[in-house]
């Protein structure tokens, strides 16, 4: 092959310079006004490390969040979110622009989400803890993802007064805002609770003002701190796997409402914990405990992998069978005390080891000196009940919707849960098309009433229109003509 000329040779070279320079400027620590980065077209700014990475994450197809993940492990984690509730498409960009704003664009330009709209920011970095902040020109903060976490807090990161954490909806496949919260309270009581507004189902008990939840980055400690030290410690130093930087390090509150924290082998090889994110404490010990986890009507048992695993009641099937934590609706018609009162259309099903605690709500009413029989004769001669469980000699009877459901784990050993449940021939369709078809002449029924009501109404509206304007004639004239007499009006006063 012959030699190339010497001038191709300086072009060529000067040529790989320029491309490793953009690359390198992806891992740049300051992320200069005016840069941009592109949907679908794996872009992104590293931390100097490389750990971290800012820019789009790919969710499914053609849809993106802006956000911060672990860059280095496969399974690429995500922990922070700017826009989890939208994610956008292939082809939006995400600009620092040369006025200091932070900003995803839609391909459009129409629908425009602003990260920061501030005007001060004069450059970016993604850091190597994680934060993705951006600095004035003096290299003050004026922003950063630290103070606004979604899930997940990481070591050098603390949760203030009134701050959360929220839940995924679905694990790593919905990650739009879900159902549990993590919450450092104002009194600093640290509380895990969800949108069903139960009292909360796990707390820290350090009701201390002024109190945060501090991940130490040194000793990946996580703690409660008030104004004279550590109020509690969640974390026990004993259970971290060493050398501590030889791991990744998170702690998020998962979509089964449990606040835990992770950790991850940073080295390769196949032993034990090697390529998966590892628990090394969580808030709650049997995630069957946490409020309403399967939903309405559902309960809740453990998989073989000491796992929550959601189930219907009798009667009962899943809202979304691609989630069953969302609940169960009932396959049945609401139940009539009337139509009910022989007792013959419906059963009562009993469950063993089953419970559905109220979590501080009151029963609907409660039955000492009970045993199974008599628990279950109660539920069947009441109309307006539903559901009991007899605990320890007590009936228990439950209010509507039924939550809390569990079964066959410790804290509903023992207890003898009854459901009553129409039988066939108060069953209705479960069927999709035919809840449609239900809800439409249900619907269409209602229009026919509005539409005959409205007509009605403008009937007796307009003869009342009438009528008031004869009556203003009559009392315009108070003096009238009668056999060529004239008498007054008796319709004025």
């Amino acid at each position: 092959m012959a030699a190339l000329p010497k001038c191709v040779l300086l072009q060529l070279l000067l040529l790989a310079l320029s491309f490793h320079a953009l690359d390198a400027q992806t891992q740049a620590p300051n992320i200069s006004l005016g840069s941009t980065l592109l949907a679908g077209k794996n872009s992104y700014w590293l931390s100097p490390s490389g750990d971290f990475a800012f820019g789009f994450y790919n969710l499914t197809g053609d849809l993106f969040l802006a956000g911060v993940w672990f860059h280095k492990i496969p399974q690429k984690t995500l922990v922070w979110s700017a826009n989890r509730d939208q994610p956008v498409r292939i082809g939006s960009t995400i600009e620092l622009t040369l006025g200091g704003i932070l900003v995803i664009r839609d391909p459009q330009g129409t629908d425009d989400f602003w990260i920061y709209n501030g005007t001060s920011a004069d450059s970016a970095s993604m850091q190597d803890d994680g934060n993705f902040v951006l600095r004035n020109s003096g290299s003050t903060v004026v922003w950063q993802s630290f103070s606004s976490p979604t899930d997940t807090i990481l070591p050098g990161q603390t949760l203030k007064k009134d701050q959360k954490l929220i839940s995924n909806f679905n694990g790593t496949t919905n990650y739009s805002t879900g159902r549990f919260e993590l919450l450092m309270q104002y009194d600093g009581n640290l509380l895990l609770n969800d949108e069903y507004a139960d009292p909360a189902y796990w707390y820290s008990a350090t009701q201390t003002p002024n109190s945060s939840l501090v991940f130490n980055k040194s000793s990946m400690l996580l703690y409660v701190f008030n104004n004279t030290g550590i109020a509690l410690l969640l974390t026990d130093d004993a259970i971290l796997p060493r050398p501590l930087g030889d791991y990744y390090h998170r702690a998020t509150i998962d979509d089964g409402g449990n606040f835990a924290q992770y950790t991850f082998w940073k080295g390769n090889g196949s032993g034990v914990g090697a390529g998966q994110w590892s628990m090394v404490w969580g808030a709650i010990e049997d995630p069957c405990t946490t409020n309403a986890i399967c939903g309405e009507y559902g309960y809740c048992v453990l998989d073989e992998n000491k796992k929550a695993s959601c189930h219907c009641l009798q009667g009962y099937s899943q809202i979304d069978p691609n989630n069953p934590f969302k609940g169960c609706y009932p396959d049945f018609v609401p139940q009539s005390c009337q139509e009910y009162a022989s007792g013959a259309n419906f059963e009562i099903v009993r469950m063993n080891d089953a419970d559905f605690p109220n979590n501080g709500f009151a029963d609907l009413a409660r039955i000492n000196n009970s045993d199974a029989d008599s628990c279950e004769k109660a539920v069947s001669e009441d109309c307006f009940c539903m559901a009991a469980v007899l605990e320890f000699g007590m009936c228990r009877k439950k209010r509507m919707p039924l939550l809390n459901g569990r079964q066959g784990i410790p804290s509903s050993s023992g207890r003898l849960a009854f459901i009553k449940v129409p039988l066939s021939n108060r069953t209705i369709s479960s069927d999709v098309h035919g809840k449609k078809e239900h809800h439409y002449r249900a619907l269409g029924a209602g229009l026919i009433t509005t539409s005959i009501l409205a007509f009605l109404f403008a009937a007796l509206t307009i003869y009342y229109y009438h009528v008031s304007q004869k009556l203003r004639s009559m009392k315009i004239s108070p003096n009238v003509m009668v056999n060529g007499s004239a008498v007054t009006q008796g319709l004025v006063h």
